[in-house]
């Protein structure tokens, strides 16, 4: 019978769970950031920011060996 208390499948080692929720969690608010900075995207007037934003967001799109959707062909 199992126990109620949540635990960790990787090699029991709580350090790797942890690290694993971090990873997804600093994930997810990028994911949120870029969403944002996306939309606002036309109200942004600072060139530099803009380009070093657009650059930040095609070179994180098109890391290799990442799951999900293929970044822009080449």
């Amino acid at each position: 019978m199992e126990s109620p208390q949540l635990h960790c499948i990787l090699n029991s080692n709580n350090v790797a769970c942890s690290f694993a929720v971090v990873a997804s969690f600093l994930a997810f608010l990028s994911c949120l950031a870029f969403l944002v900075l996306d939309t606002q995207e036309t109200h942004i007037a600072d060139t530099r920011f803009k380009t070093a934003f657009q650059l930040l967001d095609l070179i994180l799109a098109d890391i290799p060996g990442l799951p999900g959707i293929p970044g822009p062909p080449k």
